[in-house]
């Protein structure tokens, strides 16, 4: 008995420190689960304000080179117009070629002014700063409205719902990059888009019926312009802890769904009208490049 008294004091100790051991292992692991999540946490916070920072310095680059082509660039060809006009107005010319030259380049400006405030309306849209996504959209139709290579179709349930500015913003130039992509790449003739507010997210389904393609072997082409531009679509949708998803295939055109979720009190409704959906039809041969 003796000799089993230090074996039965030390078995306890033994099985106590044993379990200490354990409980400061299981203790540590969780630790440093704690930490490495919250290292997870800061790496994400930093890369989305790397985002945002990033748009950011695009929409103010947009809207000086916006300024600059519609204050400068467009006064001045405006001012080459006049002259051109009051030039060939003031002197009595009897050359026929001579006069169907300067007509020629009248038109040649006026197409040329054309194109510049087209630009400018894309790069800043101003009537998205004071109307809203829905009529933003609805003024990017009927800007489109040109040679009828592109059938473009807009419905929305309702006109009147503002959201932050940020979010338009986002969301507008999510649809202007499939449209874009659509004209360059799709072949489509066909596009709808359809915009629904709910109380909680905002809904934009993008369809057309272009040629489609594979959509997982264009992401793991990330040097293409099309995997680029899907990267951008989902890099928008994550800054706005939205989801974008993406369906096509080859003949059967390609589909896109945004939804953004909102909060009541970053909703403005202007009026307390609720307007019915309206359909529109427009025919489009190009939009402003929005990369």
């Amino acid at each position: 008995m003796k000799v089993l008294d230090p074996l039965i004091l030390i078995t306890p100790v033994m099985l106590i420190l044993a379990v200490g051991i354990i409980a400061f292992v299981v203790l540590y692991q969780r630790r440093m689960l704690q930490h490495q999540e919250h290292l997870q946490r800061l790496q994400s916070i930093k890369q989305q304000q790397l985002l945002e920072a990033t748009f950011r310095a695009q929409e103010e680059e947009r809207r000086r080179v916006a300024r600059d082509l519609h204050d400068e660039v467009g006064a001045m060809l405006a001012l080459v117009r006049l002259n051109l006009h009051q030039l060939v107005s003031n002197v009595e010319v009897k050359d026929e070629r001579l006069l169907n030259s300067a007509q020629n380049m009248k038109q040649q400006l006026d197409e040329v002014l054309g194109s510049v405030r087209r630009i400018s309306h894309d790069l800043m849209p101003v009537v998205l700063e004071k109307m809203g996504l829905a009529q933003a959209l609805d003024a990017l139709r009927r800007t489109l409205a040109a040679t009828g290579q592109l059938e473009l179709e807009i419905s929305y349930n309702d006109k009147s719902i503002r959201l932050p500015p940020q979010h338009e913003l986002l969301l507008y130039r999510m649809v202007q990059e499939l449209l874009n992509n659509t004209l360059k790449h799709a072949q489509a003739s066909q596009v709808t888009v359809i915009l629904s507010f709910t109380a909680s997210q905002v809904h934009i389904i993008y369809k057309d019926n272009g040629i489609g393609f594979e959509v997982g072997a264009l992401e793991h082409e990330k040097g293409m312009a099309g995997g680029l531009g899907i990267m951008s679509l989902q890099s928008r949708a994550a800054l706005l802890n939205g989801s974008i998803s993406i369906k096509s295939a080859p003949g059967a055109g390609t589909t896109a769904e945004i939804t953004v979720p909102i909060t009541s009190p970053d909703l403005e409704n202007t009026t307390n009208n609720h307007n019915p959906i309206t359909t529109h039809g427009v025919s489009a041969s190009n939009i402003g490049n929005s990369r």
